[in-house]
């Protein structure tokens, strides 16, 4: 976003980013600067194309900004506006397959990530909660807060999602 777009500085009252920077006080550059690119992984694991993931993460922080006065915890606002544009994007792939619209083309090999090859073979909760675990470092509290489920159905597909995993990376 340019320069001088935010609102004033304000407390950020969300976990360290996962560069480890602790954010106390932030305006919304700050939080783009510090949040961005961790963002873009996040999404990339979840629908496995960086340019699909690059235009989620921006419509993301486009929610943060128009929201950005209302919002006690734009971090945790953030993330969840990622992992749901995921998802929405997720489902128009699926709708479009099943109408016979033009399919989605993968990556380039030299731009295909081995896991993330393995992660398409799960079912997309169980790849979404591995991914917000493991590549976005989040809790189960804060993956079932993201994805709208119970904390125990975070647990249940952590361990069906991982089972299923080292099947996949067995074959």
């Amino acid at each position: 976003m340019a320069s001088g777009v935010s609102e004033g500085k304000r407390p950020v009252s969300h976990e360290p980013a996962p560069t480890g920077e602790v954010l106390k006080l932030a305006t919304f550059d700050d939080i783009y600067r510090a949040e961005y690119e961790p963002m873009v992984r996040l999404a990339w694991g979840l629908v496995d194309a960086r340019e699909v993931a690059e235009e989620v993460v921006q419509d993301a922080f486009a929610k943060v900004f128009d929201r950005w006065s209302r919002l006690d915890s734009p971090g945790a606002y953030l993330r969840t506006s990622v992992v749901n544009g995921s998802r929405s994007e997720l489902r128009k792939r699926e709708v479009r397959r099943r109408i016979g619209l033009r399919p989605f083309i993968p990556p380039q090999p030299e731009d295909q990530d081995y896991l993330l090859d393995a992660l398409n073979q799960l079912s997309p909760r169980q790849k979404t909660v591995l991914v917000l675990k493991f590549y976005a470092d989040m809790t189960e509290k804060e993956i079932a807060q993201a994805m709208g489920v119970r904390p125990g159905t975070v647990k249940s597909a952590t361990s069906r999602g991982l089972a299923e995993l080292r099947k996949v990376v067995d074959q």
